[in-house]
């Protein structure tokens, strides 16, 4: 396959990288948890619970 240029450039300069790199003052604040990805979340952990209970009991 052949690449453009533009794939094979260097994408970050030295600044960005490495131990002289600049950091992102920017903090991550955690949010609330929809209501979807709660009730995805249960449903993962109640399946594997009742996988490992079979294997382990069944």
């Amino acid at each position: 396959m052949s690449q453009t240029d533009d794939d094979r450039e260097w994408r970050f300069t030295l600044n960005e990288v490495g131990e002289d790199a600049t950091t992102s003052p920017e903090t991550i604040e955690a949010g609330s948890p929809a209501a979807e990805n709660v009730a995805f979340f249960v449903l993962g952990v109640a399946t594997m619970v009742g996988a490992i209970g079979l294997l382990l009991f069944g």
